[in-house]
C-alpha cells in the first residue's frame, strides 16, 4: 500500500520569474535607427553652428567654481558662487557633489565643451540601455546598436537639451537610477546608485519609498546606505561645510531663489504664482505634495507587480520633481524614459489610445522643434508664457500620466503578471 503524499502547491511561473526576455523587432531597430541618426545628426548640426546657445555650460561653470573652492579650502555655502546677491549663483548641492567636481575645475576651452557634450551623450545612451534592459529587452547587438539613436532623439526631449546645454547633473543622476532600477533584486548592490544619487542632489531620496512600497527592503536599506556614506565621506573632508550645509543650508528656501521664479516648474511654483506666497500657499503646497507623492507610490506599485517596472520608475523621477520645491526645465529628465515606456507601448500594443498619447507627450517634452512648424517657440513654456496651462505643462502631463496608468491598470488589454521579484539580470 502506497503512502499518501502531500503535493506541493504550484507555484504560478509568474511568481517565480520574469518572462524570457524577447529581442527588439528587426523593423524597430531599423526605423528608430533611421531616425534616430537624422535627429541626433541634426542636433549635432545646431551645436556647431551654435554652441553659444546649445552648449554655453553655464552650471557646469558654477560647478568649476564650487569644484575650485574645494581645493583650495574656500567655504562652499557662506558665499555665493558668483556675485554677491542671495538665492542667485548659490551652492545648493551637498559637500559629496562638490567633490565630484573638483576635476572638473581646470577644464577650460574645446576640451571642456567636448567633455561635457560627449559625457552627457555618453550618459543618454548608457541610460537607454538600462531603459531597454528594464523593459525586458534581450541584451544583444540590437539593443547595443539602437543606444545612440535613441539618444539621438533624447536630445529633442526639452530637459535633456536644456541639461546638455547647460552642463548640468540631471542625466547623472537619471543614468545612476535607472542602471540601479537595471539590477536584478537579488543583486546585493541593488540600491547604492540610487543612494549615491541622492548624495548629490537629494530629490533622489524619493525612490527609497518607491523600494520600500514595492517591497525591495534590502535595495532602501542599500540606498540609505549608499546616500550615507557620501555624507560621511563630505563630512570627513569637508567638515566646516559639511556641518553649514546638513545643520539648515539644505532646507533654505533663500538660497535657490522665491518659488514664483517664472523658472520654477514644480508644483510649488504653480501655486506661488497662481495664489501667491502669502498665507495659505505653504499649506496647499504640502498637502498637495503629499497626496500626489501618495497617489504616485500607490500606482508605482501596482505598475511594478504588473511588470512595468520602467514606467513605475518613470512616474516616481517625474513626481519628485513635481513635489520637489524648486524645478527647472532641466530637471525634468525622467521625461526621457516616460517616452521610452510610451513608445515601446505604442509599437507593442498599437491602439486608438495608445499612439495619440505617445506622440502628445512627445509634442510637450519636445524642445526645438516647435521652430521646424513654424511656431515662434522653442518649447511648449513658450508657446503661451503666461499661460497657466503651457507654463505648467509638465505638472499637468504628469498628472494626466496618472490617469493613464490609472487606466492602463484598469483595462483587460494589459499583460496580467504579477511579479513578485524582478530579477532582470
Amino acid at each position: 500500500m502506497s503512502l499518501p503524499t502531500i503535493e506541493k502547491p504550484t507555484i504560478p511561473s509568474a511568481a517565480r520569474s520574469k518572462p524570457p526576455r524577447r529581442a527588439i523587432p528587426i523593423s524597430v531597430c531599423w526605423a528608430v535607427a533611421v531616425v534616430g541618426v537624422i535627429a541626433g545628426g541634426y542636433y549635432l548640426d545646431l551645436v556647431l553652428r551654435e554652441p553659444r546657445s546649445m552648449l554655453h555650460l553655464t552650471d557646469l561653470g558654477v560647478y568649476q567654481i564650487a569644484g575650485h573652492r574645494v581645493s583650495q579650502g574656500i567655504s562652499l555655502y557662506d558665499t555665493p558662487l558668483l556675485g554677491h546677491t542671495r538665492g542667485v549663483m548659490e551652492f545648493v548641492y551637498t559637500p559629496f557633489a562638490a567633490l565630484l567636481f573638483v576635476p572638473l575645475a581646470g577644464l577650460a576651452g574645446v576640451v571642456r565643451s567636448w567633455v561635457a557634450g560627449l559625457g552627457n551623450a555618453a550618459m543618454v545612451v548608457v541610460s537607454a540601455w538600462a531603459a531597454l534592459s528594464i523593459l525586458g529587452y534581450r541584451r544583444d547587438l540590437r539593443m547595443a546598436a539602437l543606444g545612440v539613436p535613441i539618444a539621438g532623439l533624447a536630445m529633442w526631449c526639452e530637459p535633456i537639451r536644456q541639461t546638455t546645454a547647460f552642463g548640468q547633473v540631471n542625466i547623472l543622476l537619471l543614468m545612476l537610477v535607472l542602471v540601479d532600477a537595471a539590477l536584478p533584486d537579488s543583486a546585493r548592490c541593488k540600491g547604492v546608485l540610487t543612494g549615491v544619487a541622492a548624495g548629490i542632489k537629494l530629490t533622489p531620496l524619493f525612490f527609497v519609498l518607491y523600494l520600500l512600497v514595492t517591497g525591495r527592503y534590502r535595495a532602501a536599506g542599500m540606498s540609505v546606505g549608499g546616500f550615507a556614506a557620501t555624507v560621511l565621506v563630505g563630512a570627513l573632508v569637508m567638515p566646516r561645510d559639511s556641518m553649514t550645509f546638513w545643520s539648515g543650508a539644505f532646507a533654505d528656501p533663500a538660497r535657490v531663489g522665491v518659488p514664483q521664479n517664472n523658472s520654477n516648474e514644480s508644483l510649488r511654483g504653480l501655486l506661488a504664482r497662481t495664489v501667491g506666497v502669502a498665507g495659505i500657499h505653504q499649506v496647499l503646497w504640502l498637502v498637495a505634495a503629499a497626496a500626489i507623492a501618495v497617489i504616485c507610490l500607490a500606482l508605482a506599485r501596482r505598475l511594478s507587480r504588473a511588470g512595468d517596472e520602467l514606467a513605475a520608475v518613470a512616474l516616481c523621477g517625474l513626481t519628485m520633481t513635481t513635489v520637489s520645491p524648486y524645478s527647472w526645465v532641466h530637471h525634468w529628465v525622467f521625461l526621457a524614459p516616460a517616452l521610452i515606456v510610451l513608445a515601446d507601448l505604442a509599437i507593442r500594443r498599437p491602439g486608438v489610445v495608445t499612439a495619440p498619447i505617445a506622440v502628445a507627450t512627445a509634442v510637450i517634452a519636445s524642445g526645438g522643434v516647435l521652430p521646424l512648424l513654424d511656431v515662434r517657440a522653442s518649447s511648449v513654456f513658450d508657446y503661451h508664457q503666461h499661460s497657466t496651462l503651457y507654463h505648467n505643462a509638465y505638472i499637468w502631463l504628469t498628472l494626466a500620466l496618472f490617469a493613464g496608468a490609472a487606466g492602463y491598470l484598469g483595462s483587460g488589454d494589459r499583460m496580467s503578471r504579477e511579479v513578485v521579484s524582478a530579477d532582470t539580470l
